[in-house]
C-alpha cells in the first residue's frame, strides 16, 4: 500500500481488480484530502484508470459466475465499476453517519454542512474523472431506460440521500428549529448555517422519473412540514400569553411585527417556495384564531376616533378570508348613527327654524370625516367606500328632520344652493362658491327623491334670474352641468 496522502503506482491496465484499488486510493484522496489538491498527474491517472477499467479484455483478478461469459466486454465493465463506485459511497457515507452521533445541536449542523460540501465538492470532481463511465456505460443504459441509473454527480446526491440524510435529516432539522426558535426570541444567531441546510436539501430533490430534472418534494417534506409545525406551536404560545397580559391594540403592533419578521426570514435565509405557506400559517395563528378579539376591539376603537390603530386592524384583517366584512357592517352602523346624531343635535337646538346651510354642513361634515377616514385608515377601499354611502343614504333620507317630511332634505338642499347663488351683501369668493358647490353635489348625489330637489331647484332658478339676482353667471352654468352630470333628467 502506497503512504497515506500519497497514490499508488498506476497498475497494469489489464488488471481490473488493481485498477480498482488504484481508483479507490484516488477518491478517497479526493473525498478526505482536496484540501492538499490534486496535481496533473494523479488527475490523469485516475482518468486514465477510469478509461482502462472500462475497456479491460481480459479481467484480471475478477471472480465471479459472470466472468465465464465469452461476452462480458465492456458493457459488464462499466456496471461493475459504477457499483463498485456505489459501494464505496455507501462505506464512506456509513462511516459519515457513525461520526455524527457524536454530535447535537448547532455542532451537528456545523458538521452536515461542513461534510455536505466536501463531499459534493468531491462529487463534481469526481464527476469529471468518471467521463468516460457518464459518456458511455451510464448513457447507454439511460437510453435504454434503465430505472436507478445516473450520471456520477446525481448518484453522489442519491447515495447521500439514501445513506446519510434519512437517518440524520431529523436531528438535523430539530437542530434548525432550535436555532430559529432562539432568533424569534430574541437572539442573534448564525443564519447562513441554516441557509446551507435550507441549500443542501433542496439539491437532494431528483425527479425519479427524469433525473436530470428536480424537484422540491425531499426539501417540502423534510423541511418546509416540520418548519410550517414549528412555526405554528411558537406563535399559537405566544399570542396566547402575549393577549392574555397585553391589550388589543399592543397585540396588534406585536403580530405585525412578527408577520415582518417571517417576511424577512424568507429572504435572509429561508427557500422562497416556502413564503407562501408561511404566511398563510402565520395569518390563521397570529390573526385568524384572535379574530373574535379583534372585531370587538373595532367598535371601541370607532368610537375613541383611533385612526392609526383603525388601521393596524385594517391591515391584519385584510390578509384573510373574509376577515373585514363585520368591520365594514360595524363602519356603516356607527357612520349611520353618528349622522342621526348630527341631524338631531341641530335639529334640537334649532328647532323649526333651522337654517338650510346648518342642516347641510352638518351632513357634509359627517360625511367629510368617515371619508377621510376610509381614506387613511381602510386604503380607500370600495368595500368600506360603498358602506360610508349606505349610512349616507340612511341618514341623509331618514333622519329627525325627515320624520315631519320626507322631501325635507331635497328641500333645504335646494334652500341652501339658492342661497348661494342669489346675490347678497356676504357674497363668497369665486373659488369658495365653487367649492361649496361641489360639496352640495355630495349631498345631492345621497338625496333619494332627487325630483323634489329638481322642482325646488327649478323655481328658485327662475325666480333669480327674473329678478336679475344671480351672484353668477359662471355659477349658474356651473351648478347646472353639475347637476346633468350628476342627475341627467336635470
Amino acid at each position: 500500500m502506497a503512504p497515506p496522502g500519497q497514490m499508488p503506482p498506476v497498475p497494469n491496465r489489464e488488471d481490473i481488480s488493481a485498477t480498482w484499488n488504484y481508483l479507490q486510493a484516488g477518491i478517497t484522496r479526493i473525498m478526505t484530502d482536496l484540501e492538499q489538491g490534486i496535481d496533473m498527474q494523479m488527475y490523469m491517472g485516475v482518468y486514465t484508470a477510469v478509461h482502462n477499467f472500462c475497456t479491460s479484455q481480459k479481467s484480471v483478478g475478477l471472480t465471479g459466475p459472470a466472468m465465464h461469459s465469452a461476452h462480458r466486454g465492456a458493457h459488464l465493465l462499466g456496471e461493475e465499476l459504477y457499483n463498485n463506485l456505489i459501494t464505496y459511497l455507501r462505506q464512506h457515507l456509513e462511516a459519515l453517519v457513525d461520526e455524527s452521533k457524536m454530535h447535537t445541536e448547532e455542532a451537528l449542523l456545523s458538521y452536515y454542512i461542513k461534510e455536505w460540501n466536501r463531499y459534493t465538492i468531491a462529487a463534481k470532481y469526481i464527476h469529471h474523472l468518471f467521463r468516460y463511465l457518464n459518456r458511455h456505460w451510464v448513457k447507454r443504459e439511460i437510453d435504454e431506460g434503465k430505472k436507478n441509473i445516473y450520471d456520477v454527480y446525481t448518484l453522489h446526491l442519491v447515495q447521500w440521500r439514501k445513506v446519510l440524510f434519512e437517518r440524520v435529516s431529523q436531528k438535523v432539522m430539530e437542530a434548525v428549529l432550535k436555532l430559529v426558535e432562539k432568533q424569534r426570541n430574541g437572539e442573534t444567531i448564525e443564519h447562513g448555517q441554516i441557509k446551507q441546510v435550507v441549500d443542501s436539501f433542496v439539491s437532494l430533490g431528483l425527479d425519479e422519473a427524469d433525473p436530470s430534472k428536480s424537484t422540491l418534494d425531499v426539501y417540502r417534506f423534510h423541511f418546509e412540514r416540520p418548519f410550517l409545525s414549528a412555526t405554528s406551536e411558537f406563535y399559537q404560545a405566544e399570542s396566547k400569553q402575549f393577549v392574555a397580559e397585553n391589550s388589543v391594540v399592543e397585540y396588534m403592533k406585536k403580530a405585525e411585527s412578527r408577520l415582518a419578521e417571517e417576511e424577512e426570514r424568507v429572504s435572509m435565509y429561508l427557500h422562497q417556495d416556502i413564503a407562501v405557506s408561511l404566511k398563510r400559517t402565520c395569518y390563521v395563528v397570529l390573526i385568524s384564531d384572535h379574530m373574535a378579539l379583534l372585531r370587538e376591539e373595532f367598535q371601541v376603537l370607532l368610537d375613541t376616533d383611533r385612526e392609526e390603530d383603525m388601521a393596524r386592524m385594517y391591515r391584519l384583517l385584510s390578509r384573510i378570508p373574509d376577515g373585514l366584512e363585520p368591520l365594514r357592517r360595524k363602519f356603516e352602523n356607527h357612520v349611520r348613527k353618528a349622522g342621526l346624531a348630527a341631524v338631531q343635535k341641530v335639529q334640537s337646538t334649532e328647532g323649526d327654524k333651522l337654517e338650510p346651510k346648518v342642516y347641510v354642513d352638518a351632513l357634509l361634515e359627517v360625511h367629510s370625516q368617515y371619508q377621510s377616514l376610509v381614506k387613511k385608515a381602510f386604503n380607500d377601499e370600495a368595500e368600506f367606500t360603498r358602506s360610508l354611502d349606505n349610512a349616507c343614504r340612511e341618514f341623509v333620507n331618514r333622519n329627525e328632520v325627515c320624520r315631519a317630511a320626507s322631501s325635507k332634505s331635497p328641500e333645504l338642499l335646494a334652500k341652501y344652493t339658492d342661497v348661494l347663488l342669489r346675490k347678497s351683501s356676504t357674497s363668497i369668493e369665486e373659488a369658495d362658491l365653487e367649492r361649496t358647490l361641489s360639496q352640495i353635489m355630495i349631498v345631492f348625489r345621497y338625496i333619494e327623491d332627487k325630483d323634489v330637489f329638481q322642482k325646488f331647484y327649478s323655481r328658485m332658478l327662475a325666480r333669480r334670474l327674473v329678478h336679475s339676482n344671480s351672484s353668477s353667471d359662471d355659477a349658474e352654468t356651473s351648478m347646472i352641468s353639475k347637476l346633468k352630470e350628476a342627475y341627467p333628467r336635470t
